[in-house]
């Protein structure tokens, strides 16, 4: 059970589709610079995306971690990580996402090591039931994941098919701190303020 929330948590995502409007009609030298230097790392951005979201469909385990916020990884190594998501993959196990739906992505804000966005996007996912033949065991996974993503979106058994099908909405961060956009979910983010590894003053925009 653990291991297959860890990967819906890994497997967040998000996109749009169009860009952040300028708030005024009058726009200077300045202004018209600002807003070319914003559509081009909106473009990165989005392109940054749909691959992460590719990725993560296709199950490419090398170009999913490629786009994980790098200082994740200090709590599980890269290498580790990678073998996880592989034993995962392989076993069958491993959720189905589909219809993602690419929903808002907020304009793009600097703070202290770069700069980033926050990415709301909607998706179904389908679990297979790891006891198919226990239907005792089905009923506790059922009401445990309802309750866990219960402020997110809705969880349902198909008893026949022996499948949990969750519809949810996730928020990711999407950082750009070398020139290259990477993502982390905003639950993981918090957890990660704890050890050091995140950026204060990015949680710090936020939080209301």
């Amino acid at each position: 059970m653990k291991k297959i929330l860890l990967l819906i948590a890994i497997l967040l995502l998000g996109a749009c589709t169009s860009d952040p409007k300028p708030n005024s009609n009058t726009t200077t030298a300045t202004d018209t610079h600002t807003e070319k230097r914003d559509s081009t790392e909106m473009k990165a951005l989005k392109n940054a995306l749909s691959e992460y979201t590719q990725a993560t469909i296709n199950k490419d385990v090398d170009k999913l971690l490629s786009f994980i916020y790098p200082k994740a990884f200090t709590i599980v190594s890269k290498d580790k990580m990678k073998i996880m998501l592989q034993k995962t993959f392989n076993s069958g196990k491993v959720p189905t996402v589909q219809n993602v739906k690419h929903l808002k992505i907020e304009p793009i804000k600097k703070y202290n090591e770069g700069v980033y966005s926050i990415i709301t996007s909607s998706m179904d996912t389908v679990i297979k039931s790891p006891k198919p033949d226990d239907a005792k065991f089905e009923s506790y996974m059922l009401k445990t994941l309802q309750g866990r993503l219960a402020s997110r979106g809705t969880v349902t058994l198909d008893k026949e098919k022996h499948t949990f099908n969750i519809q949810h909405t996730n928020k990711t961060i999407a950082l750009n701190e070398d020139g290259n956009w990477k993502f982390i979910g905003f639950k993981q983010a918090e957890k990660y303020i704890s050890k050091g590894i995140f950026p204060k003053d990015l949680i710090e925009k936020l939080t209301p």
